[in-house]
């Protein structure tokens, strides 16, 4: 008995000495850490007031591993700051910045550092997270590093600012807000619109390229910082970090269609338009193609020409007379006219500006369009819509010849299913259907050159490459008759949507009495700004 008693205040005692030894960091989130701390891990020490930095409070840790990002060539950051981020911990991207000083313009764009930080102080200067109390001294070049790029939304950098500020951020597709007159440059204190929302961008005067004209669409490689007043600021660092995108101009925008009506769909099909211009169709026609890819399309027809590519794939059909104003509705459809399903008496009267063409009449089982595809098409009698679950999208063209090589107008997708046979990058031409720069989709994103560390463009021509994956989920229960109104605000003076498109589905009863009223006047539909 005496034996076990002793046995229990043995283990007793090793169970509390184990206590007080345990190593304090040992249920750090991804692994015991060594004498790196992370950006990641930094940042959230910051609890709204001065913090003197410590291996009690990094977690053992004394030293920063990081790239700089900053580049004081053309004096457009704030001074002193030494701006660096890493990945280390979780592959997450998180920069802070470092006042040194005038020292800071010594270092380059990419120049791996490790930074010694015990000692310093963590506190918010000029709005800024920074880290100061240091000096050049403290600073160590470890060689060259890669340098990565996070692409951000207006909406998300407003959202969480802390996620991003003093890190190389892309924010796509922007334009000046409100739209810049003849002779504006882009010196000083500017407003930037992605069509998510407004970010505020800042070119010090005395800069070089302080004069240039903005670009109607540009990409913005730069670094957010907070301000004393509390919102967000992005600075390019030199005139490379602009980069020229083209446009987003559209004539004639989808703004809804019905792709599975109530009862038999074929000839009961439509699309409704907006124009932002005037339309002249014999003068500038157009045309609309469908695409199906159910998996025995695939089979049947496989992808060798995008859009242009015929067969099971795509039918399309010419637009050629007629015409349509600014800020008016314009339908292309069949001969059924019903606003929902061949049993609807409610039909798109003679004054509704559409488009009429026949599909699948008795005279012909299986409709090909107006051809002048790789292939004749040969679709079903249901209609160009396959409502199959897998990817289907409808796409406008100026003119009538559509190749693989062709850019649309505008262009939406419903669904994703289909993998490579919807898009494939190892084939040669890349097997996929070509997007354009609108609201859902963007024709190039930018990346950094692991050499130069300059911004260069990257190429996403088609659907499902890389930031091109938005579409809208099928309507469920089907043959109910929902018109999918896609609804957004156009902005014709910047040429651009200040309000991407999001699908409202509106299911149309049949035989109520309805007019075209509840499809162009619903609250949820496109507007058009100037």
């Amino acid at each position: 008995m005496k034996y076990l008693v002793n046995l229990f205040l043995i283990i007793n005692v090793a169970v509390v000495i184990n206590s007080c030894n345990k190593n304090p960091y040992e249920n750090y989130p991804g692994g015991t850490p060594g004498d790196i701390i992370s950006c990641l891990d930094v940042r959230p020490l910051y609890k709204d007031q001065d913090l003197v930095l410590s291996k009690e409070n990094m977690f053992g840790a004394s030293r920063l591993a990081a790239v700089v990002i900053s580049d004081y060539t053309e004096k457009n950051l704030p001074d002193g700051l030494l701006v660096v981020q890493d990945n280390r911990r979780l592959q997450t991207v998180r920069g802070i910045s470092i006042e040194i000083g005038a020292a800071a313009a010594n270092y380059k764009l990419g120049d791996s550092v490790l930074i010694d930080i015990a000692g310093a102080t963590l506190t918010r200067k000029n709005g800024i997270l920074t880290i100061t109390g240091l000096t050049e001294a403290n600073v160590t070049a470890a060689g060259k590093g890669t340098i990565g790029i996070t692409t951000v939304t207006t909406v998300q950098l407003q959202a969480h600012p802390e996620l991003y500020e003093s890190s190389l951020c892309l924010v796509n597709k922007c334009s000046f807000n409100p739209a810049p007159k003849t002779g504006d440059v882009i010196s000083g204190a500017k407003v930037i619109n992605d069509g998510f929302g407004d970010l505020a961008l800042y070119t010090n005067p005395g800069s070089s390229y302080a004069q240039n004209n903005p670009y109607g669409l540009a990409a913005y490689v730069g670094i957010p910082f907070r301000t004393a007043e509390g919102p967000v600021v992005f600075r390019t660092r030199n005139v490379n970090d602009i980069i020229n995108m083209g446009s987003s101009a559209q004539d004639l925008l989808i703004t809804g269609f019905m792709p599975d009506p109530k009862g038999g769909d074929g000839g009961s099909e439509y699309v409704q338009m907006l124009a932002t211009t005037d339309i002249n169709f014999s003068t500038t026609p157009y045309s609309i193609v469908f695409s199906s890819n159910s998996g025995n399309n695939n089979t049947a027809t496989p992808l060798a020409a995008g859009w242009a590519t015929g067969g099971q794939r795509t039918i399309k059909w010419n637009i050629t007379s007629g015409g349509v104003k600014k800020g008016e509705f314009f339908y292309f459809g069949f001969q059924k006219r019903g606003m929902n399903g061949p049993a609807d008496t409610d039909t798109f009267p003679p004054s509704t500006n559409f488009y009429q063409k026949n599909y699948n009449g008795a005279d012909k089982a299986i409709n090909a369009g107006d051809g002048g595809l790789a292939k004749a098409s040969s679709f079903s009698n249901s209609g160009p819509f396959p409502n199959s679950g897998n990817t289907c999208g409808v796409a406008l063209f100026k003119g009538t010849t559509v190749t693989e090589a062709s850019v649309p107008e505008d262009v939406l997708f419903v669904a994703t299913g289909g993998g490579l046979d919807i898009y494939n990058p190892a084939k040669t031409p890349v097997l996929g259907y070509r997007i354009t720069n609108n609201d859902w989709y963007s024709m190039y994103s930018v990346g950094i050159d692991s050499a130069t560390y300059k911004p260069v463009i990257v190429p996403y021509l088609y659907y499902r490459s890389t930031g091109n994956t938005a579409n809208m989920a099928y309507s469920t229960p089907s043959d109910i008759g929902y018109f999918y109104m896609m609804g957004g605000i156009y902005n014709i003076t910047l040429a651009r949507w200040t309000t991407a498109r999001k699908k409202v589905q509106v299911e149309l009863p049949q035989k109520t009495g309805k007019t075209v009223d509840v499809i162009e006047k619903d609250p949820n539909v496109t507007k058009l700004v100037d």
